[in-house]
């Protein structure tokens, strides 16, 4: 952490820790998983009473940002708040993404014995899961291979994009779910994936050539790759009727992503 990173978080708590409606402040973010630059913003959390927290959640403000408390380049102080009643949601069946948002946070302020108890389950990785997501992933690796194979039949740059996005992101989340490690959406997906110690050998550079030469010839090496560290034969696995599940249908047990509506 730079000193002035140092001194916003100083700033920042001389606004904010006094105030009734706030019972804890987390430091979150690039600081907090030590993946922080020179000019990186500040991100915290503030954990508001249920009132301020229901009445924030009416308003639509959850999240804000300050300008006028950074003194260097392009800082600024990006705030979300929570309340313990919506973290206890977040620890029963919360996203991977929004569990890891809370990991290496530092407590800033606290006045709440409930915090640390709340937080422990809050970054648990849900290992009861483990098995049933190594299943969906590895079929949405094979789903989004094939849609690679029909990207580059018909020259459909878009889908060679998507394809691959899906390819490196579906493959990772293998890896990360092998080491029981959370999922920290899109941002910080390849570092926590090579920062992770069980991985096979030539994952990360084949990782690495598919997202700068995309092919289903690359596609295809990737998945062999995994299949090998998991045990699995490709042709054992019934990938369509899962991708339906999962992505096809999904919209029958939730509401459609935003992408689907």
């Amino acid at each position: 952490m730079e000193a002035h990173h140092a001194q916003a978080i100083d700033d920042f708590l001389a606004k904010y820790a006094a105030r009734d409606e706030f019972v804890a402040i987390l430091l979150v973010g690039s600081l907090a998983h030590g993946f922080a630059k020179v000019n990186s913003d500040v991100d915290v959390i503030l954990v508001a009473t249920d009132d301020e927290y229901q009445r924030r959640e009416r308003e639509k403000h959850l999240a804000f940002s300050l300008w006028d408390i950074c003194t260097y380049p392009g800082g600024y102080i990006d705030c979300k708040v929570v309340s313990l009643a919506s973290l206890d949601q977040i620890a029963e069946r919360g996203s991977d993404p929004a569990r890891y948002a809370f990991k290496d946070a530092t407590v800033l302020f606290s006045r709440t014995e409930a915090l640390d108890s709340v937080l422990k389950r809050v970054t648990r990785f849900p290992i009861e899961q483990k098995a049933a997501r190594e299943h969906r992933f590895i079929c949405q690796v094979l789903a989004w291979k094939w849609y690679m194979s029909q990207a580059e039949e018909n020259k459909n740059a878009y889908l060679v994009h998507l394809a691959t996005q899906k390819l490196a992101l579906f493959a990772s989340r293998v890896i990360l779910n092998r080491n029981e490690a959370l999922y920290p959406y899109h941002k910080w997906l390849l570092a926590e994936t090579k920062k992770v110690s069980i991985k096979p050998e030539g994952f990360l550079e084949t990782l690495e050539a598919l997202l700068h030469s995309p092919s289903f010839a690359m596609a295809q090496k990737l998945a062999d790759i995994l299949f090998e560290f998991v045990g699995m034969k490709e042709k054992d696995v019934d990938w369509p009727n899962q991708f339906m599940a999962d992505s096809e249908m999904n919209w029958l047990t939730h509401e459609a992503p935003v992408d689907d509506l």
